[in-house]
């Protein structure tokens, strides 16, 4: 009996340890901007993926491709680095930003090619008929496809290393498969030792 509640006893602090997330080092927990650079790694961070969306996004918002409501279909930006970058981040943050700005629509590549597939599936079919599938895309003629890619170069000597950050966008127009906007953004981090 004893033993039974001292492993009981185990099991409800082993339990209370693993699900909460301490820091029990004496220091203390503060909040801060999301938006504030607070360079803590020479890599690429919140800060600089904060400072690639405003940049791009005021950019794309001042072409003239926004004078209408454009269609856009967003693709996966290349992570061209030699490091993870979520690059789905970017993305997610850029196409928030110009949804709220309401100067956009956005197709859902994911939801289009479910669409397809319950039709196929409603039509005991393997293949659509290419007027269907023209109905399916209908609402993205005058639409525009962005993609993108980020790549970097670093240096280093004995005294610092220097990582420079490249994120290229553009938009592709799908009607006549041209590049109707581009642009990049630039950042350079030093670390001196």
């Amino acid at each position: 009996m004893i033993r039974k509640i001292i492993l009981n006893g185990i099991l409800v602090l082993f339990c209370i340890g693993c699900s909460t997330a301490t820091f029990s080092e004496g220091g203390k927990v503060i909040r801060v901007d999301p938006q504030a650079i607070y360079d803590t790694d020479i890599g690429f961070s919140s800060e600089d993926l904060h400072m690639v969306v405003e940049k791009m996004v005021g950019d794309m918002l001042h072409d003239k491709i926004f004078d209408g409501t454009p269609v856009i279909d967003v693709r996966k930006i290349e992570n061209r680095t030699d490091e993870h970058i979520d690059t789905e981040a970017i993305t997610d943050s850029i196409r928030t930003m110009i949804i709220k700005s309401k100067r956009a629509r956005f197709v859902d590549s994911s939801k289009r090619r479910e669409l397809i597939r319950e039709l196929e599936y409603q039509n005991h079919s393997k293949y659509i008929d290419k007027n269907m599938t023209k109905k399916i895309g209908k609402h993205i003629a005058q639409g525009y496809i962005l993609d993108g890619a980020i790549t970097s170069i670093k240096q280093r000597n004995n005294q610092q290393v220097s990582y420079f950050y490249k994120v290229t966008l553009q938009l592709h127009n799908i009607e006549t498969a041209t590049i109707d906007w581009i642009d990049e953004k630039e950042i350079r981090k030093i670390y001196k030792k």
